[in-house]
């Protein structure tokens, strides 16, 4: 904006500020004159933002307001008069603007024609907190983060009532304006990366975070686009968020998003989920072995299977039940990838359709689609049960863009598989571990791969083996 102060003049003040939020005609922005102390003052608030008791207390302070002389400074006017407990002055428009479009009231005094009174009343619309619908426990709080900033702040040191728990704020966006908080733990979040992120945060420079997390995500860390795996862990559950804090994370908070952003992150940090906490170590334990046995077999199940039928291999007695049983029509890499697409189809059919249908759609698609195209020949049943096995691994997986790189690798082992044969299940191997060997997160010093590169086997060791709460 080029006027950067408020004029010196009562009447210029209010034209700029007119000006500046365009009333009337600006719908949703209220402008009150109003007479406080026998002189003239206005009321400018955003409707629907604003709590409506606060404002009305204002209003009816303004009306009733008769001192015996008026007070020298808006700060002496404040201190003596505004009773709300936030308030703010400034002679920024930019300021004043952002304040009012945010909730805020904005009170400017003909007396103090150079300072305008924010007073902090917001009350934005927002959902009661619920338990995530991707984030269930089996036992424990079933309370999840809202789409409120200042709620999630606030459930945060709900958990976490300590002096070292530390939140930073920072405004993203020259549209939009985005609130971002960072959180962590004074004394056990590492203090260079700290400082590296701070540093980050404060030189983004973007038009919005409209698009919340997933927005700050891709300006923190600017990867390759075929790089398919996620940079950061998310969670919608205020009690992990501050675990993850007590374990030296550090939490960011964007406004707008029920989410959490936890970093930094390595591929498997998502071995663990908030369900491990809430159960006994050993059964812990065992669910994050089974989860690891999931995850290769989404990775490998069908690339194998392919593999053995593509080549002709003969099988041992006990891998018998994966050689082909029945010539096919259509070939077999054809069938994988064409039951790959559908599964997405029917996934996006679903998410579209209204909760009362989506189960039946479910039952159509996987059932009855299936054995009509097994029936008809396009798909040999042995494809449609290994395929159906890898999807079921899919959902095990709690983070959904891991699932999806999983995928995007398992069709290229298939590929290299029809290229290669079995050597095309080790060229695999060794491209996706260099993948995750290069995988950029959010410093040049941290590993997508730790505690692996560098090793760390303490570390490593807990990832698997869920470790009983110890007394200091």
């Amino acid at each position: 904006m080029a006027q950067t102060l408020l004029p010196d003049s009562y009447s210029k003040s209010t034209a700029l500020l007119d000006t500046l939020f365009a009333v009337p005609g600006n719908f949703g922005i209220i402008r009150r004159a109003l007479c406080i102390g026998g002189e003239d003052a206005v009321l400018y608030f955003s409707e629907g933002l604003s709590d409506t008791a606060v404002t009305e207390r204002v209003l009816a302070f303004c009306m009733e307001f008769c001192p015996d002389a008026m007070p020298d400074t808006a700060e002496e006017f404040c201190a003596r008069n505004i009773s709300f407990a936030e308030t703010e002055i400034s002679d920024n428009p930019s300021v004043l603007h952002a304040g009012v479009v945010t909730g805020c009231l904005l009170l400017l005094h003909s007396a103090y024609p150079t300072k305008a009174i924010l007073i902090k009343s917001r009350n934005i619309p927002s959902r009661s907190p619920q338990e995530p619908e991707h984030d269930k426990v089996l036992r424990g709080a079933h309370i999840g983060f809202v789409e409120l900033l200042q709620r999630n702040c606030a459930m945060l040191r709900r958990q976490l009532p300590t002096p070292s728990l530390m939140m930073k704020q920072f405004a993203i966006g020259t549209a939009s304006r985005t609130n971002v908080v960072m959180c962590y733990l004074r004394g056990r979040a590492d203090t260079s990366y700290l400082a590296y992120l701070e540093e980050r945060l404060s030189a983004l420079h973007t038009d919005n975070l409209c698009m919340g997390t997933q927005s700050l995500a891709e300006c923190l860390v600017h990867t390759r686009v075929w790089n398919p795996f996620p940079r950061f862990r998310y969670t919608e559950r205020p009690d992990a968020a501050a675990a993850s804090l007590c374990e030296g994370s550090i939490v960011l908070l964007v406004d707008g998003a029920p989410q959490a952003m936890i970093l930094p992150v390595s591929v498997f940090s998502f071995l663990q989920e908030a369900n491990d906490f809430c159960l006994a170590p050993f059964t812990a334990t065992y669910l994050r072995i089974v989860r690891l046995i999931s995850y290769l077999l989404s990775l490998y199940l069908t690339p194998i299977w392919f593999a053995a039928v593509h080549t002709g291999t003969a099988l041992p007695g006990w891998l018998s039940i994966l050689s082909q049983t029945e010539p096919s029509r259509v070939p077999i890499l054809a069938q994988l990838l064409l039951i790959e697409a559908a599964i997405d189809i029917l996934k996006l059919a679903s998410i579209n359709t209204p909760n009362a249908l989506s189960g039946s759609l479910s039952v159509i698609g996987g059932l009855i689609l299936g054995d009509f195209a097994i029936t008809v020949g396009w798909f040999m049943p042995e494809t449609v049960l290994y395929m159906a096995l890898v999807s079921i691994t899919h959902f095990t997986q709690h983070n959904y863009e891991l699932g999806y790189a999983f995928k995007y690798v398992r069709i290229a082992m298939l590929l290299l598989v029809a290229a290669a044969g079995w050597w095309g299940i080790l060229l695999g191997t060794v491209l996706l571990l260099l993948l995750l060997c290069t995988t950029p997160v959010c410093e040049d010093k941290r590993r997508y791969f730790y505690p692996l590169i560098p090793f760390n086997g303490s570390a490593l060791a807990s990832l698997f083996v869920r470790r009983r709460k110890e007394m200091p």
